[in-house]
């Protein structure tokens, strides 16, 4: 539904969608994926920001019956070849 949000985010929504009255928009919090890019030990919380109360909860329902999976980590194995 969302890649910026699979690309980041693991699991469901963290809890119900908060309206942020500093930005005046609607904001859904997800756990942070583990990546090796991260120098963190721990994850953090991401928080998706959105226009509108309907977009929030769309993102909500969507997330919350069909929660992130975290991939496995797949070693990529080289060969390498000799050029003739």
């Amino acid at each position: 539904m969302n890649n910026y949000i699979e690309a980041v985010c693991t699991g469901k929504p963290m809890g119900l969608p908060e309206y942020d009255e500093e930005s005046e928009q609607w904001v859904v919090f997800f756990e942070e994926s583990e990546t090796p890019w991260s120098p963190l030990l721990e994850r953090d919380v991401i928080g998706y920001y959105c226009d509108s109360a309907d977009e929030s909860c769309e993102i909500y329902n969507h997330y919350n019956k069909n929660p992130i999976e975290e991939e496995e980590n797949e070693e990529v194995i080289s060969e390498d070849v000799a050029l003739v």
